[in-house]
């Protein structure tokens, strides 16, 4: 039997090409997902960890780049909202002083 294309009724060989074989079956099935709530509350938390690490080496970097006097070392361990109240008081300080 011929199968033919499902959107322009052309013959095709399905056996000639992975897009012909498209073309006739349609697009595979998912995968199914094996990942249970809990896996995916442990991706969220190290993905809400690592933003927070890469926050914080932003604001770092941003203070070096501005050559904050009292620029923490990347080994701080300061929060985030610290070191950015840091950078706030310099910003505000140094305004006042021009």
């Amino acid at each position: 039997m011929v199968k033919s294309c499902r959107s322009c009724k052309r013959p095709i060989d399905p056996d000639r090409d992975w897009i012909e074989r498209f073309l006739v079956e349609g697009a595979p099935a998912p995968p199914e997902s094996r990942a249970t709530k809990a896996d995916l509350r442990q991706a969220v938390a190290e993905r809400d960890h690592l933003l927070g690490q890469l926050h914080a080496m932003a604001l770092r970097m941003l203070a070096k780049e501005l050559s904050i006097a009292s620029s923490p070392s990347l080994s701080d361990n300061r929060t985030p909202s610290q070191i950015h109240a840091d950078m706030q008081r310099w910003l505000q300080n140094h305004e006042l002083s021009q």
